[in-house]
C-alpha cells in the first residue's frame, strides 16, 4: 500500500488520522534538505496578574535574573523564555468600551474597538476590534497547506461578544473560540466531508478511530524503518489515549441521559479537565502538522468564575480588584501559578516533538503569553505581562528585559517580522514606532 505526503490515514466514512512526519513519507532529498515548520501560539487569560510575585528579579545582565516564585514552574525552560517589562498597551487606554474588553479586542490586534452594543462591566458598550489579529496575519506566511489553517480554542470563553475572543480574520471578524474538547477532536480528526453521525455511530459502538484504519497501519509499519515506526508508535499512542479519555468520561447526572463523552465543558468545576484535553488536543495538532497557528482562551475578559480545581471559590475577576496588600488578592497568585504550569507543560510537550531536521517543535516555535490588563485592581495597561517562549521568531531567549514605556503594538510588528513579514506598523498607527528593538 502506498500512502500520500498529506500523511493520513483514512477509515469508514473518510475519517482521517494525521501522522507525524516519517522519513519513509518523504523524497530522499527531502529528508536531508527538509526545513522545520514554523508554528505560532497565542495564550490569553484574564484580568492581570498578582504584580507582587510576577516579575523575575533582574541580576546584573538580562540574562542573570531569578524566575519569580509565580513561574518557577518555567525552571526547565528559562534558557527558551523572554520575560519582558516596560511594553505598555496603549492602544487600550481610550476608546469605545471599557478596560478588559478594550485590553482583550487589542492583544493580538492592536486595534481598536469598533462602536457597539456589548456591554461591558462598567456599563459601558463596545463592538468588535477594527483590525485582523497577527495569528490571522501569520497564518498566510506559515500556516498554508494544513488541515487546519488556524485553531481557535477556548476554556470557559464562552462570551459571543468581544470580551470572549482575542482572534480576527479581519475589522469586525471575529473567530470565536471553540470550547469542547470533543469538537476540538472532530475539526483536527474528522475530515471536512465526513458526516458527523459517522464518528458518532463509531463512538456510540465504543470504537476507535484508530480502530478504522488498522490495516493500513499494519501495512505502513512495514514499509517504514524503525525510528518511524517509533515515531509511529509514540504519535497512535498519544491519539488513542487521548480518544480513549473523550469517550471515557461520565455523562451528565441531571436531566436527559448525555451520549457517552460528552463533557460538560460548561461548568466551571471542569476548568482542570477541559484544560488537560484541549491542551493535549493542540500538542498533538502540532506533532501531526495538522495545524501551526493556534490560540487558547482561559476564560473571558468577563471572567466572573470560580475555579473549583485550585480551591478558589469566589469570584476570580472581583479578586483581582483587591489591593496588593490584601491576603485576598493573594488568590489570584494561585491561579497566575497554576496558569504557569499549563504554559510550561505546553513548552514540554512541543520540547517532546522531534522536527524533520532532528531540532525539537519548541525551537520552531513562539508561544505569546498575555493578558487584558496588567493590574486588575487600577485596570491598568502600562507594563503589561508578557511571557514569550520558543526560537520560532528568532528572538534572543533566556533573558528578562525591561523596555521604557515601549507600544506593545511594536512587539506586534516584530512577531510578524520575525516569520518572514516586513512591517512598520500593527494595528493602530499612532501607537506603532517600528519593530520593537533588543528582540533579535
Amino acid at each position: 500500500m502506498k500512502f500520500s505526503r498529506r500523511q493520513v490515514l483514512r477509515g469508514a466514512g473518510g475519517i482521517a488520522v494525521g501522522l507525524p512526519f516519517l522519513e519513509a513519507l518523504a523524497p530522499k532529498r527531502a529528508v536531508a534538505q527538509a526545513m522545520p515548520k514554523k508554528r505560532f501560539i497565542g495564550i490569553y487569560h484574564p484580568n492581570g496578574v498578582f504584580t507582587p510575585q510576577w516579575f523575575p528579579t533582574a541580576g546584573a545582565s538580562e540574562t542573570d535574573f531569578s524566575l519569580s516564585p509565580i513561574h518557577q514552574a518555567l525552571a526547565p525552560f528559562k534558557s527558551k523564555c523572554l520575560f519582558t517589562s516596560g511594553i505598555d498597551m496603549q492602544v487600550a487606554v481610550t476608546g469605545p468600551g471599557e478596560q478588559h474588553q478594550r485590553g482583550v479586542g487589542a492583544m493580538l490586534t492592536g486595534a481598536k474597538l469598533d462602536m457597539g452594543t456589548f456591554v461591558g462591566n462598567d456599563g459601558s458598550r463596545a463592538g468588535y476590534a477594527l483590525g485582523p489579529s497577527i495569528d490571522q496575519t501569520l497564518v498566510g506566511l506559515i500556516g498554508q497547506g494544513t488541515v487546519v489553517p488556524s485553531l481557535q480554542l477556548g476554556v470557559h470563553a464562552l462570551l459571543p461578544n468581544v470580551a470572549g475572543v482575542v482572534s480576527y480574520r479581519g475589522s469586525n471578524q471575529p473567530l470565536l473560540p471553540q470550547n469542547d474538547p470533543r469538537l476540538t477532536f472532530r475539526t483536527l480528526f474528522q475530515d471536512v466531508s465526513t458526516p458527523p453521525t459517522e464518528l458518532d455511530k463509531l463512538r456510540a459502538r465504543r470504537r476507535s478511530v484508530l480502530d478504522t484504519v488498522q490495516s493500513q497501519l499494519a501495512s505502513l509499519k512495514k514499509q517504514v524503518s524503525s525510528s518511524d515506526q517509533a515515531r509511529l508508535d509514540q504519535h497512535l499512542t498519544l491519539v488513542r489515549e487521548l480518544e480513549t479519555r473523550l469517550t471515557a468520561l461520565p455523562p451528565g447526572t441531571c436531566g436527559t441521559p448525555t451520549e457517552p463523552g460528552q463533557i460538560e465543558y460548561q461548568r466551571e468545576a471542569q476548568f482542570g479537565v477541559v484544560t488537560q484535553l484541549q491542551m493535549d488536543l493542540l500538542a498533538l495538532a502540532i506533532r501531526c502538522d495538522l495545524t501551526r497557528v493556534a490560540t487558547v482562551m482561559f476564560s473571558d475578559a468577563m471572567n466572573h468564575i470560580t475555579l473549583p480545581h485550585l480551591n478558589i471559590n469566589s469570584d476570580v475577576h472581583n479578586l483581582t480588584h483587591y489591593s496588593d496588600g490584601d491576603p485576598t488578592r493573594a488568590q489570584v497568585g494561585v491561579r497566575d501559578t497554576w496558569q504557569t504550569g499549563v504554559f510550561a507543560n505546553l513548552l514540554q510537550a512541543l520540547d517532546d516533538i522531534t522536527d524533520v531536521d532532528g531540532s525539537k517543535a519548541l525551537d520552531n516555535t513562539l508561544v505569546f503569553w498575555g493578558s487584558d490588563v496588567s493590574r486588575g485592581n487600577v485596570h491598568a495597561h502600562d507594563d503589561m505581562p508578557f511571557v514569550l517562549a520558543g526560537g520560532g521568531a528568532g528572538f534572543r531567549m533566556g533573558r528578562f528585559v525591561k523596555w521604557s514605556h515601549a507600544f506593545h503594538n511594536d512587539l506586534l510588528v516584530s512577531i510578524v517580522n520575525g516569520f518572514g513579514g516586513s512591517l512598520n506598523t500593527y494595528g493602530a498607527q499612532e501607537f506603532c514606532r517600528g519593530p520593537l528593538s533588543n528582540l533579535t
